[in-house]
């Protein structure tokens, strides 16, 4: 597999998993939510380029996060501009898939605002909630017995425990190689995407089928690998 093979595997990896962990009603909503009137330390301007402007890191923006809400695993983070402040956001995910936000001043690495807890459940009755996301599932689902779906399923769930289980450094490096490889892919014509994704469905599915203990190592591998 060639080294840029590689880097689209993890963004399809790293896609996955946060479909696994049932993180899309958290991104489905990522910039519907009403903040409060939050005040930060680093004011931005309309069309300002704000992507090296943060004071901290972040793992650090992670790291306050997670202190926020002990309870759960900072699954996702990015930087964002909320009432006109650069602020980390932070989406966290709890161990029944329940999951929130936090805003970390991108200037001081303090949390701003921590949003209460929705329930992996709490989009099912809002009227055409993520149809493109179920159709999705549907679609991967079809001609597959019950018994195959419960195993499927199961394996995706793994996919989501292994990620939450890694450390935060760890998660913060693979979400940042994400950034910067999806710079890649959006660049890649259609023809090139097809093909480079068939040949990421195929090692998906030889990575699926593997044990808890050995989709971790693979993550943590793969995060060895960027720093050689």
């Amino acid at each position: 597999m060639t080294r840029f093979a590689g880097k689209l595997a993890a963004l399809m990896l790293i896609g996955v998993l946060v479909t696994s962990v049932a993180a899309t009603p958290a991104f489905a909503d990522w910039d519907r939510t009403n903040y409060p009137a939050i005040q930060g330390t680093i004011p931005i301007a309309d069309g300002q380029d704000f992507a090296e402007l943060s004071n901290i890191s972040l793992v650090d923006a992670m790291s306050t996060a997670e202190n926020a809400v002990p309870d759960s695993k900072a699954i996702y983070g990015k930087l964002s501009v909320i009432n006109g402040y650069l602020v980390y956001k932070i989406v966290m995910m709890d161990e029944n898939r329940g999951h929130n936000k936090v805003l970390v001043d991108a200037g001081t690495g303090e949390q701003l605002y921590v949003s209460d807890v929705k329930s992996k459940d709490s989009y099912k009755n809002k009227r055409n909630f993520d149809k493109k996301h179920n159709k999705k599932m549907k679609d991967y689902f079809k001609g597959m017995t019950p018994e195959q779906v419960t195993e499927k399923k199961k394996q995706f769930k793994e996919m989501g425990d292994a990620w939450k289980s890694i450390s935060l450094q760890d998660r913060a490096a693979m979400i940042i190689h994400f950034m910067q490889i999806k710079m890649q892919w959006d660049t890649m014509s259609d023809e090139q995407k097809e093909l480079k994704k068939q040949e990421m469905k195929q090692q998906w599915k030889e990575f699926l089928p593997l044990s808890p203990e050995e989709k971790k190592q693979k993550l943590e591998d793969y995060v060895k690998s960027l720093k050689n």
